[in-house]
């Protein structure tokens, strides 16, 4: 029996020392078995990023990533992070091995990505001065900045005439720094105050539109300057005007009208401005961003307006200038690449509420805007005790064009052939009468 028990002790030494033997770190494969790691998320519809790969989406804010654990450690996960559009990504997590049918939490909270930058609003009295953020000139007031980077902003206000003004603006993300600058003159500088009777007249300074009567001219450095005014069926007027320091100084003539005006005012505008002029093929100026360009003295009768735009189809268009009357020219640019068929023509008449008729078809009565393919058309103007008008129009495709009907008062009718019966009846009776005296007196 001894040999028997010491057989089976050696046999389980043997054993023993084989799975001793084993390295510790030696891979143990057991097949089909699995645990699982479940993410949380704070809001729904979250990627789930293990290992720097995407794995799936959360839904009712959890996703379960099943862990194969045949793998060798090497294999098995190790951190993980959440992202979704609209908000910063989580904090990156390290990862444990689960357990065979074990399951492990882990939450992540995603916060909402907001903006990361502000604006700043300036304003300023008076406006139309020139802002610069941190020495970069941004437009002129009232100006409205965006994608500014939080923090504090130097912003300077230029205007001539007007001392410089200066702040600083902080500026958050996702909030508006609102700045309005009172400018103050310099003390070269007055100002000009001119009217006119009639009022409406283009007003220029020392060769410079400045707008039309009645109008206030700032930031006019002290001095003599040349003052012109310039209406359609008026005169020109001219004149020297004295500017004191920090003083306004008037202006108010009375303009001489022109007996039988042969000239009047044409004014072009376009959307966008900054549009080239050429009038009968003449460069004139460059279109404002807002108002109107004004062309005084223009020669009563049709006349051809092309305005041209980098970017933008050339766009031309016939125009009437009455004799002392003004015209009006409103073309909207079109986008090269782009079809227009239709453009505007404005029809108005002297005297108004006259019948319109395009191609002897009845449209309404003056003032009318009317919309039209582009090409020319009769149009005829109609008013009970006036003489018929008739003209013709140019309709350009995307732009405004505009046409004036003088009408003239229909003359009295003439009579000729045999004298009227009242005359004739008038000859008889003085005949008889005479007749009748000569008897008397035989």
């Amino acid at each position: 029996m001894s040999h028997k028990i010491l057989f089976r002790f050696g046999l389980l030494l043997v054993a023993v020392l084989a799975v001793i033997s084993i390295p510790a770190g030696a891979e143990q494969i057991v097949g089909n078995q699995v645990g699982w790691i479940a993410f949380h998320t704070n809001v729904d519809g979250v990627t789930i990023y293990v290992d720097g790969n995407a794995v799936g989406t959360t839904t009712d804010q959890v996703y379960t990533y099943t862990v194969s654990l045949d793998g060798s450690p090497s294999s098995m996960p190790k951190t993980a992070y959440a992202t979704k559009s609209g908000y910063s990504n989580s904090n990156t997590q390290s990862l444990a091995v689960p357990d065979v049918g074990e399951t492990l939490n882990y939450y992540f909270t995603l916060n909402p990505s907001g903006p990361k930058t502000g604006s700043i609003y300036v304003t300023s009295v008076p406006n139309n001065a020139m802002v610069y953020i941190d020495g970069s000139y941004v437009g002129n007031t009232p100006q409205l900045s965006s994608g500014i980077s939080p923090g504090n902003h130097n912003v300077q206000i230029t205007k001539t005439g007007y001392q410089e003004w200066g702040s600083t603006a902080y500026v958050s993300a996702g909030n508006t720094a609102s700045l309005q600058a009172s400018l103050t003159a310099v003390s070269q500088y007055g100002s000009i105050s001119v009217k006119s009777s009639p009022s409406g007249a283009s007003v220029y300074l020392d060769g410079n539109y400045q707008g039309q009567t009645p109008t206030v001219i700032s930031g006019v450095i002290k001095g003599s300057h040349t003052l012109e005014l310039n209406k359609a069926g008026y005169y020109e007027w001219s004149g020297y005007v004295t500017v004191s320091v920090g003083q306004t100084s008037s202006v108010y003539p009375t303009l001489d009208p022109i007996p039988s005006p042969q000239a009047g005012t044409l004014y072009i505008s376009s959307t966008p401005g900054n549009a080239y002029i050429y009038l009968d093929g003449s460069y004139q100026g460059v279109t404002p961003s807002s108002g109107s360009y004004v062309i005084d003295n223009v020669n009563s009768g049709s006349h051809t307006v092309k305005l041209t735009l980098s970017g933008y189809q050339d766009s031309t268009t016939s125009v009437s200038v009455p004799p002392g009357g003004t015209a009006t020219v409103s073309i909207p640019m079109t986008a090269k690449g782009s079809s227009v068929t239709t453009g505007t023509l404005e029809i108005s008449s002297s005297p108004t509420k006259a019948n319109v008729y395009i191609d002897n078809q009845y449209k309404g009565i003056t003032p009318l805007t009317l919309s039209l393919d582009a090409g020319q058309y009769s149009v005829t103007f109609r008013l009970t005790g006036y003489t018929d008008s008739t003209t013709t129009a140019t309709v350009n495709a995307g732009a405004s064009s505009t046409i004036q009907g003088s009408l003239v008062p229909a003359s009295e009718p003439t009579q000729s052939g045999t004298l009227p019966f009242a005359v004739i009846g008038g000859i008889l009776a003085a005949a008889l009468i005479l007749a009748v005296g000569m008897k008397k007196k035989d």
